[in-house]
């Protein structure tokens, strides 16, 4: 089918908006969910200009749907912050013509790295945080849904590149907030050159940050701000992406998000190809003390190429159990170019809006892998791995949260599929992934029809081999049978019909749960973007709710659910202006006139 890209971008987000739109109950579905479901789902999406290039370019638009119910209407809200990104676009418009036209997220200037906060969402005890994977996380109000605050002093933070007023920050779009400390718990990068590859590649010295919510005052031992500590001898190739918590354990995990200076300039030098299984990194919590710079941390690898992770947060019986979500023909540092081709008819992409759409649809199915971790010598016990032959492109998933810090942990993983897109499959994609050894699928076997968007509800309380040996199974005995529909019988999922694509995905823990998720219409120019509501616990009846919604958001990112909100009533505040003098000072002087050794030695007060 003909697939309308520019529905991707969000083209009409405004910055006011405040709206009552309509839940259209589906027909033969309950609607006794009106009369009780509350609480507000906040996504974030990145804001797009027209002459952005990447479709994650731009700084995050947070979006409030607030669930309660006023006369069979809800109310949504959407705003876009206000970090120094549109600053940078702005200033640096007329010199964007002199340099090579850079397809990663991040603005590259002279004075700096804007900051984008357009990734991920943090509910730490009502605060609202916004976060990326470059950048300092931001504070936004609530209620208001105004742009609050930075979060530290660029002095504060670990500086993985020192470009005057405004370094960059590069550390996890997932901390993670620990509900029994009140910490906010993440990691930082220090760059460095890798050995013989000066400009093309870098690699990581790795920190792991706690933050107390507060800022740091010597005189109150309470207020500690942020904290950081070295992990002695850890290198990564790659980008963290989530900071992984129990509670004993720290993990860090060095995932194929690869970074170089050639990639920020917009040169197109490949880098060195990353390492084709997991790598984590564990740190015990209690080697986390004020007194020590430096932690020691074990490394655990296992199979497959991993993005996300599902973790428990208590340890059963001395062992770590967590899912990785993985998907081993993707990369979301990469976007399809002006000067690529479609890959399975050689055709030019002339449509603009194809351009900057990250690699993020596959042509291998996704897999979801299962892992038990001993966790006192990082040692793997077990690891079982589900796919479907049918089900493409890993996106985001979601939880039941009220299962996190329960003895028993999770009981399920709702994972989305994006589908499998032949047009969004370029040929520089397919020759970087065609001998990846993590591919299930080989080129004899690739679809040669487009495969639907899914939402499948994977228990974790089966042998996920099993599982996968007995859909394939199925899939042998029916070969006229649409290979997305096998598996029905085994496993609760929904299958979009043509042209939808599931986006953003959110648990309501409400009764016995609800799915919320954004939805796309590929299919459809005139058609707005959507949002779905499930019953958690029987995804393969559809949703039981619509929603029209009111502009068009394009593609939006992760979200999190919070049952009530109120005026932000901490005091924490960054100066704006303070913080771009301090870093002037401070940061380049360190670079330029210190030692080599004093300046790699960087400690963080």
């Amino acid at each position: 089918m003909s697939l309308d890209i520019s529905k991707f971008r969000g083209s009409s987000k405004v910055a006011d908006l405040s709206k009552a739109v309509k839940f259209e109950t589906c027909d033969g579905k309950s609607e006794d969910w009106r009369d009780w479901l509350s609480g507000h789902v906040f996504i974030v999406a990145p804001y797009h200009r027209k002459d952005d290039l990447h479709l994650f370019s731009g700084e995050g638009v947070i979006i409030d749907f607030n669930l309660k119910c006023d006369g069979g209407k809800i109310k949504v809200r959407s705003q876009k912050l206000t970090t120094w990104d549109s600053f940078w676009h702005q200033v640096q418009l007329s010199l964007g013509k002199l340099l090579p036209k850079a397809f990663f997220p991040a603005r590259i200037g002279l004075l700096g790295v804007s900051e984008i906060a357009n990734t991920g969402v943090v509910n730490m005890d009502g605060r609202l945080i916004l976060t990326a994977d470059a950048g300092r996380y931001w504070e936004v109000e609530p209620d208001t849904l105004e742009t609050a605050t930075p979060i530290g002093y660029f002095d504060e933070h670990i500086v993985s590149v020192p470009l005057s007023f405004f370094p960059m920050v590069s550390n996890t779009a997932h901390p993670f907030y620990d509900r029994d400390t009140k910490e906010l718990i993440s990691c930082e990068l220090k760059a460095k050159p890798r050995p013989g590859k000066l400009f093309t590649d870098m690699i990581s010295a790795v920190y792991i940050t706690k933050w107390d919510g507060n800022n740091k005052k010597s005189k109150d031992p309470h207020n500690k701000g942020i904290r950081h500590w070295e992990l002695e001898g850890t290198i990564l190739d790659g980008s963290p992406h989530t900071a992984i918590v129990t509670e004993k354990v720290v993990m860090i995990p060095d995932m194929p998000f690869q970074m170089g200076l050639s990639t920020l300039l917009g040169l197109k030098i490949p880098l060195q190809k990353s390492y084709h299984k997991t790598q984590i990194y564990l740190v015990d919590r209690e080697e986390l003390k004020d007194s020590v710079d430096k932690v020691p941390s074990r490394l655990l690898t296992f199979e497959g190429d991993s993005y996300h992770f599902l973790c428990n947060y208590h340890h059963r019986e001395g062992k770590i159990n967590l899912v990785a979500v993985q998907q081993a023909t993707i990369s979301l540092t990469e976007a399809i170019e002006p000067d690529d081709v479609r890959h399975f008819n050689g055709e030019r992409y002339q449509d603009r809006n194809y351009h900057g759409v990250p690699w993020m649809f596959a042509f291998d199915p996704g897999v979801l892998r299962k892992v038990e971790i001993e966790e006192k010598d990082a040692r793997l016990v077990t690891e079982e791995a589900f796919y479907h032959p049918g089900w493409f492109s890993t996106m985001l998933h979601t939880a039941d949260s009220r299962e996190l810090y329960t003895t028993t942990g999770y009981s399920a993983i709702y994972q989305v599929y994006a589908g499998y897109y032949r047009d969004l499959i370029c040929r520089r994609q397919y020759l970087s992934f065609r001998d990846r050894r993590n591919r299930i699928l080989q080129d004899k076997e690739l679809p040669q029809q487009d495969l639907p968007s899914v939402l499948a509800k994977v228990p974790l309380n089966c042998n996920w081999d099993d599982l996968s040996d007995k859909i394939k199974t199925e899939t042998e005995q029916n070969p006229d049978t649409p290979v997305a529909e096998i598996g029905k019988e085994l496993l609760d999922f929904y299958i979009c019909p043509e042209g939808y694509v599931l986006d953003s995905v959110q648990f309501i823990p409400q009764g016995e749960g609800y799915i919320f998720a954004t939805i796309l219409n590929l299919g459809d120019r005139n058609s707005p973007d959507e949002a779905w509501l499930f019953a958690a616990n029987c995804l393969q009846d559809g949703p039981i709710a619509k929603l029209d919604l009111p502009i068009n958001f394009g593609f939006t990112l992760h979200s999190e659910y919070f049952d009530s909100i109120s005026q932000r009533t901490t005091k924490y505040n960054v100066s704006r202006f303070k913080s771009a003098m301090r870093s002037l000072v401070k940061v380049p002087y360190e670079y330029i006139f210190n030692q080599r050794n004093d300046i790699l030695n960087r400690k963080v007060n």
